[in-house]
């Protein structure tokens, strides 16, 4: 949460104060610029065993904290500090940052820095654009519109490294069968259940989608009014909105009733008419490549091809990016400098270069718009047997959504806000002991008062 004017005072005077000088998080004012290890903080997920292996995002800070490590020598090794939790890493944070200490380097997802933005905002994050410019990039070597969400109040304050995008694949038999290719073209997070009810009335037994938690998410974002300090749930549409989802996760078997497969049984599931369309609102083209590959090598991926198309956002009209890892430096640091190695290696061409690369941490599409490029070349030329035509066309399709976004954001609008106001509040709603008006009501209420919090 924001620090009141009057804290921030006092700690500068406690600091003044002290004989012995005010020690800054984990340094002093006295480590002379540029010596010392990099620093930086991760969740210890792994320490989280079968918890870990379960999670619905993908590879963690840590991950790439570690794989930066394995391939620098020791005085190029970054120093990390473990937390338990991301509330652990997260209380520490504000404290040291309070003081004007904190590590050099920030490694993120929204999930474990729900507060970036805000930080980005207050000017914790070093301006980026100097060293950017002085190491020879320049804008149109990434994809402008998720590198531009790192952009906050004119200051480019961190750097998105992999981007996903939400897209669903059938198959044309399912097409021609339900009618799926003209659904396909006009799906988008709002009007999912009035295209798709009456096939529900046709095939009851059959699933919508593999995964339903980003239909939730985005209604959430949708009605979030950050200008004014305000939600909008009290609107007819949000009701129609939220009490559609629920009848789809009902009627579904549960939120995460097709979530349980592995990787690439999902296309199983489409080949065995179990699902209709196979989701992922973070979609790469290193997981799809992974996913389908078994089921284009074959005959069957030759006579019943894939199709892909995009679920575009709530108005109907924007086609966005969700952001996965991004990084950014302290403006506290003193080792900027080094920091800033970190970033060049991991925006690089050959490190984003990752669809072939098994224990590359970055999952997501690259930003480095080179290395998408090779990324294509890699998958054109990767092994599969139902005909190079079949192959091209999806592969093109593919590219072609993923250069199409519109705008950049997070999936989630706020794990914090999810956390500690929607999801209590949806879970009571969702077993009956709070009506729908109750709902709603102390939604509004319960959102301006955090928000405002916040702020």
């Amino acid at each position: 949460m924001k620090k009141k004017l009057f804290s921030l005072v006092l700690a500068s005077v406690l600091c003044l104060s002290l004989l012995t000088g005010c020690q800054l998080g984990s340094r002093t004012s006295s480590v002379p610029e540029e010596e010392g290890a990099v620093t930086a903080y991760a969740v210890d997920y792994e320490a989280m065993g079968e918890e870990y292996l379960t999670r619905d995002f993908w590879p963690d800070p840590q991950y790439f904290l570690k794989d930066y490590n394995l391939g620098a020598n020791s005085e190029k090794e970054i120093e990390i500090q473990y937390f338990p939790d991301a509330t652990a890493m997260n209380q520490q944070l504000s404290t040291e940052l309070l003081s004007g200490g904190g590590p050099d380097l920030f490694v993120f997802q929204e999930v474990d820095l729900p507060n970036f933005y805000n930080y980005a905002n207050q000017g914790i994050f070093a301006d980026l654009d100097p060293y950017f410019e002085k190491s020879g990039y320049n804008k149109s070597q990434f994809q402008e519109v998720v590198f531009d969400y790192g952009v906050v109040n004119g200051t480019r304050s961190f750097i998105p490294l992999e981007y996903g995008v939400p897209m669903c694949v059938t198959t044309q038999n399912l097409a021609e069968k339900y009618g799926l290719d003209k659904i396909g073209e006009e799906l988008n997070y709002q009007n999912y259940y009035e295209l798709l009810s009456a096939i529900k009335d046709i095939q009851p037994e059959i699933h919508w989608f593999n995964e339903l938690d980003s239909f939730f998410y985005r209604i959430i974002s949708a009605f979030i009014d950050e200008e004014n300090k305000r939600g909008q749930f009290t609107s007819s549409l949000f009701q129609k909105s939220i009490e559609e989802y629920k009848e789809m996760a009902n009627s579904q078997g549960g939120e995460k009733a097709m979530a349980i497969r592995w990787e690439t049984e999902y296309i199983e599931a489409l080949v065995n008419e179990e699902l209709l369309f196979h989701n992922d609102p973070m979609m790469s083209d290193r997981q799809l490549s992974y996913r389908i590959g078994k089921y284009w090598a074959g005959q069957e991926g030759k006579d019943n091809p894939l199709l892909l198309y995009p679920v575009k956002e709530y108005n109907g009209e924007d086609y966005y990016a969700y952001v996965g890892k991004m990084i950014a430096i302290n403006d506290n640091s003193n080792r900027k400098n080094k920091a800033w190695e970190v970033i060049e290696k991991a925006i690089s061409t050959s490190y984003q270069n990752n669809i072939m690369g098994g224990s590359n941490p970055i999952i997501g599409n690259p930003v480095n718009l080179e290395a998408q490029d090779r990324n294509k070349k890699d998958w054109m030329n990767s092994g599969g047997a139902f005909g190079k035509t079949g192959k091209e066309q999806l592969i093109n399709r593919y590219y072609e959504l993923l250069n199409s976004v519109t705008k950049c954001d997070c999936l989630m609008y706020n794990s914090m806000y999810v956390q500690e106001v929607f999801d209590p509040l949806y879970v009571e709603y969702e077993n009956g002991t709070k009506t729908l008006d109750e709902f709603v009501k102390e939604l509004q209420n319960k959102t301006g008062l955090y928000l405002k919090e916040q702020n």
